[in-house]
């Protein structure tokens, strides 16, 4: 499988990306909101959403994980709701080998 480097160069720029695509792979094929992913991964709600979607100036949307494809919004009721994409089951898993594999040399 080949990744797209910006999707790569963006997870090895912030470690909270990675935390929520792994909880997220964790749970898959279900749904989870905000503040539930924000206490597993234990941070601050507005850093999550920023890794999520973006904002402002220290969250960069195009690196966010919907705009990557990684995840997807759902709006329910008027509630948001955050999935893990068939994509981002993927890259988790790319993710899990690689990380195996560079491990052995640090």
């Amino acid at each position: 499988m080949v990744i797209d480097p910006h999707i790569l160069r963006s997870l090895h720029r912030s470690e909270l990306r990675k935390k929520i695509l792994f909880y997220l792979h964790e749970i898959y094929p279900s749904s989870t909101y905000l503040s539930e992913i924000a206490r597993i991964v234990r941070s601050d709600p507005s850093n999550v959403k920023g890794a999520l979607v973006g904002m402002g100036n220290r969250y960069n949307g195009d690196s966010s994980l919907v705009y990557l494809g990684l995840v997807e919004e759902i709006n329910h009721n008027g509630f948001r709701y955050y999935k893990l994409t068939e994509h981002g089951k993927k890259v988790v898993e790319f993710l899990k080998t690689y990380q195996s594999y560079y491990s052995r040399f640090m």
